[in-house]
């Protein structure tokens, strides 16, 4: 019912199965969007995610018909979602890509070059990548 822009900070998304499993669908940084899927297929979605924030986070938060009439009215604010979705599907097939590796140690490396990249913050002694993940 709602879009969420990222404007600041860090964000996971997850889904939790019935067997109480939970999932990281997608990890956001500032810039990003999400919620967007009932806007895209006009439908209402049975899909719901939880949204945890990784650091302090800047959210801005609005009604989905209100987002579709801006759109509507700013075509440049399409190409920023369009983008941000991008981002995402690309994310998505890296992580495809990394759990597609058989052994651990290989998906490890895999995940920890996608948070580099994602994430990563210069240090004088490599890249420091300040979340809390479990």
């Amino acid at each position: 019912e709602r879009v969420y822009f990222l404007l600041k900070g860090a964000v996971k998304l997850s889904r939790v199965y019935e067997a109480g499993e939970e999932i990281t669908v997608a990890l956001l940084r500032e810039n990003s969007v999400f919620g967007v899927l009932s806007l895209i297929t006009g439908h209402r979605s049975d899909r719901f995610y939880h949204a945890v924030a990784f650091t302090p986070v800047e959210l801005l938060s609005l009604p989905i018909d209100r987002v579709e009439k801006t759109i509507r009215q700013n075509p440049d604010l399409s190409m920023v979602m369009l983008q941000g979705l991008s981002s995402r599907i690309l994310q998505t097939e890296m992580m495809i890509e990394t759990l597609a590796h058989r052994d651990m140690g290989s998906r490890l490396v895999s995940f920890l070059l996608i948070l580099c990249r994602d994430f990563g913050i210069p240090a004088e002694d490599g890249i420091t990548i300040d979340l809390k993940l479990s």
